[in-house]
């Protein structure tokens, strides 16, 4: 399992358009944002509105590409024919990922400190690490439902801007949704993002409770992806739909 940790790694720190959603354009934003609306609150916002994203971006469309081009390259009928579980190449997998969301995020994170001075110590980073983590998680999951359910990579584009626009936009990653409709209030309490955003957010702002509920919710969430992700999983590309009880242990 080592050795597919390594190749998994290798292979996700040179997935450049993915690093570039994840790192580069999150920090473009951050600065872009933070220059033009000169205000330490919502700079404080924006920080923790860009950093999750990135990690969003990194666990959905990274994951929803790199499992359909497996699949569509044979890797996982490879390893039907061998004695390496499928569950832990899937498991290499996402923890490749969440070692690069990890950086990804506090990277985001350094720049904000940096550029704007944000108070970000010990205490803040020793809580944004589960936040991180869980949401990494969650949306790993997502991302595995996403290729599932895709034949291509056009439709993995179009299933995952589905799912990441809606979340982004009825969010308070970049403003508040105080004077929204209420049903739109009440639908972001709906969404995985808005509770990753809120957990990052009470990380950044050393509120260790604050963070408890969220990351609950996006546990939850990722319990309900993987589910949903073993039942829609295929071994090809021309392949039917599996069941759960019918993967390799």
């Amino acid at each position: 399992m080592n050795t597919a940790l390594r190749i998994l790694l290798k292979s996700a720190l040179r997935d450049r358009i993915s690093l570039f959603w994840s790192v580069v354009f999150p920090v473009g934003l951050l600065i872009g944002l933070g220059v033009v609306f000169d205000s330490p609150e919502y700079r404080g916002r924006l920080l923790a509105g860009t950093a999750a994203m990135g990690v969003f971006f990194w666990a959905l469309f990274g994951i929803a590409f790199e499992n359909l081009s497996h699949r569509n390259r044979g890797v996982y009928k490879l390893l039907r024919a061998t004695p390496f579980p499928t569950v832990a190449f899937v498991l290499s997998l996402t923890i490749a990922r969440a070692l690069v969301a990890l950086l990804s995020g506090a990277v985001v994170v350094a720049t904000g400190a940096i550029a704007f001075g944000v108070d970000v110590g010990w205490g803040e980073s020793l809580l944004m690490l589960p936040v991180l983590l869980a949401g990494t998680f969650c949306f790993t999951g997502l991302g595995f439902l996403v290729a599932n359910l895709a034949g291509n990579e056009a439709q993995v584009s179009m299933i995952c801007n589905l799912f990441s626009l809606p979340m982004l936009f009825v969010s308070e990653a970049f403003y508040s949704l105080d004077g929204s409709p209420r049903w739109l209030q009440e639908l972001s309490r709906f969404l995985p993002f808005s509770h990753f955003v809120d957990a990052f957010r009470h990380s950044l702002e050393g509120d260790a409770s604050g963070i408890v509920l969220p990351i609950l919710i996006l546990l939850a969430f990722a319990v309900l992806f993987l589910v949903l992700a073993v039942v829609t999983f295929r071994w090809d590309a021309e392949g039917g739909k599996m069941l759960a009880g019918r993967m390799k242990p």
